[in-house]
């Protein structure tokens, strides 16, 4: 063992040794962990002399829907006949159900009737404009008579209230295109075990924001279909907007039996939903020429963060080898020279504005500020430009060539 002389000469060992000065940081280090433990103690106390009972309440609605039969994706669970949904001899009839007494308390809750059409959700609104969230059964059930397919079971119906159950984490986005109701239901195909499609028509107010929604959440790399102007085919389905309805056609998979039946499907939507455009005369303004597939999008309200840009159209274009951002909005010609001298006030206001020569009796005024350049033109009922430039030349250039009918 080895030995050290300690301050009066004694033979000390290592264990021995005794600090006798604590850094200044351990002490620091030492007084900030004994704070800490001392507030998270009051946090518990104070926390816990506020017992709220909602936290453990029991929500019988919640408890509904396992007592209802498996429909959908959902019904990929084996079934009591010991097969795939859409399997001959496949049946949905639940293993379990709740007590009487909770089944009857969730149906009292969630407005539940009888009826050989009642699902476990309430009907949504069928009519444009109804107030969100209201239950009705006015909507008629899903009856779609095409060869080689069949019903898995009943159509659910959702409203703005309960969206979420159907597909939590999307509904907000649907909600703020101010949808009113999901009508949704799944056919098993003939002659392919196991697969199916699932069909969902959400319907919105009105026909500009159900394009908003198809808007949304289009696929760059979709083809476009001959039978809607507003939709398009993905790998697994068809997606497209018909009057104020937003259309998803999903297939289970890639067995050509299921493509053909989803094809089959989407082209029966499309013809019994009546067409209607009212509001989308803006989209069909945007020029093709050069327009980036799938690039058009629609934002109700403060475009551009602007308060005064609503029912904004927009694309992005390939021009000269430019990337370019164009957008319209119409309304009425007070409305948008109102909104072209307030957009005008606003770029002066964080960068160099300067007025154009009028084009085509339009008004143009061009910006630049952060680097990058705006065109903005307005006449009549239609205000619009190229924003976010880099070339300020090809941005002019394109708002020109736009204003004469060069641009289409």
């Amino acid at each position: 063992m080895a030995f050290f002389k300690g301050p009066g000469g004694e033979k000390r060992g290592r264990n021995a040794f005794v600090r006798t000065k604590v850094p200044l940081a351990e002490r620091v280090s030492a007084i900030v962990i004994v704070c800490l433990i001392v507030c998270i103690g009051i946090a518990i106390a104070i926390k816990g002399r506020h017992f709220d009972p909602n936290l453990y309440s029991l929500r019988t609605d919640a408890l509904e829907s396992t007592t209802k039969a498996v429909e959908g994706k959902a019904g990929t669970l084996r079934t009591d006949g010991g097969v795939q949904p859409g399997e001959e001899g496949a049946t949905n009839t639940p293993k379990t159900a709740l007590p009487p007494a909770v089944k009857s308390s969730a149906a009292e809750s969630s407005g539940e009737g009888g009826g050989e059409e009642s699902s476990s959700a309430p009907a949504a609104p069928a009519t444009p404009g109804a107030p969100a969230g209201a239950a009705s059964t006015a909507q008629p059930p899903m009856d779609i008579n095409l060869p080689g397919i069949k019903p898995m079971g009943k159509t659910e119906f959702y409203n703005a209230d309960n969206l979420f159950e159907k597909i939590d984490g999307r509904a907000p986005a649907y909600l703020g295109f101010n949808f009113q109701s999901l009508r949704s239901r799944s056919f098993s195909v003939y002659g392919a075990a196991g697969s199916y499609v699932d069909v969902y028509e959400y319907r919105m107010d009105t026909p500009i924001n159900a394009f908003g929604m198809f808007a949304l959440e289009r696929d760059p790399a979709g083809k476009p279909i001959d039978f809607a102007p507003d939709g398009y085919s993905g790998e697994l389905g068809y997606y497209f907007r018909q009057g104020a309805c937003y259309i998803q056609i999903l297939a289970s998979d890639q067995n050509p039996k299921t493509v053909a039946a989803a094809k089959a499907i989407a082209m029966d939507r499309a013809k019994s939903i009546p067409e209607d455009n009212a509001g989308l005369d803006g989209v069909r303004r945007l020029p093709v020429t050069g327009m980036v597939a799938g690039s058009v999008t629609f934002v109700p309200e403060n475009a551009q963060g602007q308060s005064f840009l609503k029912n904004v159209f927009q694309a992005s274009y390939d021009y000269n080898g430019a990337k370019l951002s164009f957008f319209i909005m119409l309304a009425t010609p007070q409305e948008t020279a109102v909104a072209w001298k307030s957009y005008q006030t606003f770029s002066g206001k964080f960068g160099k504005e300067s007025d154009l020569p009028d084009e085509q009796g339009a008004k143009i005024f061009q910006a630049e500020s952060f680097g990058k350049c705006k065109v903005i033109y307005q006449r009549e009922g239609e205000l619009g430009g190229v924003i976010d430039a880099q070339d300020a030349e090809k941005a002019r250039k394109f708002v020109e060539e736009y204003l004469q009918g060069k641009i289409k």
